[in-house]
């Protein structure tokens, strides 16, 4: 099955689609396509995005564990993301070429050819190496597409407020999953908030929140190259089996 919900895929296995009758809303389709039609003509863009995250603990229960991470990306072959939280400090950068994964806490690196654009990179590196990038699926072009194969129900829920900010709320389901929605209403039509529930897996929930874009503004080249602090140990990473 396609990976089309990396955040969500990395933590369950989906045995395949569902054949229970669709229920789509046109109105929420229009929302996703608006996001998306926005987010693909963009050249660069900046964001942060905070996120709670449910994994399960040694006592199985559900834990939820937090971080927040600074993106940058410029189409169609740069991005770097500097993340810190429960998971601890780290970043990755990629120019085109190579991507890097460094640990602030460990300081120790990996580099790894990748392939040619942010799209084909993120779907390279978390085939192989499990790499996770945060709200990766919010930025796919096929992103209506996705929404409308794998969920069985779409529906435009109203608006709502979310940290202050006026929000289009859509919602998609299926047997095994929840996916939620918060999109500004504003001329941009970009994310505020996201939230994946896994019903199979003890109702986890994996959720995000946007705040600060710029859009469309220069970035220098050097932002997406790598330079080993001092004393920095290069290691080796294995693909998944």
């Amino acid at each position: 099955m396609k990976n089309i919900f990396i955040l969500l895929l990395s933590f369950t296995t989906v045995s395949g689609f569902s054949q229970n009758e669709s229920k789509i809303d046109t109105v929420a389709v229009d929302l996703l396509d608006k996001m998306s039609s926005v987010i693909g003509e963009l050249t660069s863009v900046t964001f942060n995005l905070e996120t709670s995250t449910d994994v399960l603990n040694d006592l199985f229960e559900n834990e939820r564990q937090f971080g927040t991470h600074q993106v940058h990306m410029v189409g169609p072959d740069k991005m770097a993301v500097h993340s810190r939280g429960d998971k601890g400090n780290r970043a990755i950068w990629y120019n085109g070429e190579l991507v890097t994964y460094y640990s602030f806490d460990e300081n120790n690196y990996v580099t790894v050819e990748a392939p040619d654009n942010i799209i084909t990179m993120i779907d390279s590196m978390n085939a192989k190496f499990g790499m996770k990038f945060p709200a990766a699926d919010l930025f796919y072009p096929s992103l209506t597409d996705d929404v409308l194969n794998y969920f069985d129900n779409l529906k435009y829920l109203g608006m709502k407020v979310v940290d202050g900010e006026e929000c289009f709320h859509v919602m998609s389901s299926n047997a095994d999953t929840t996916f939620q929605l918060w999109i500004s209403n504003t001329a941009l039509f970009l994310p505020k908030r996201y939230l994946f529930i896994d019903k199979k897996n003890g109702y986890q929930q994996y959720q995000g929140t946007f705040t600060n874009w710029n859009i469309n503004i220069d970035l220098p080249e050097s932002m997406f190259n790598f330079s080993p602090p001092a004393n920095a140990k290069l290691i080796s990473i294995l693909a998944k089996s």
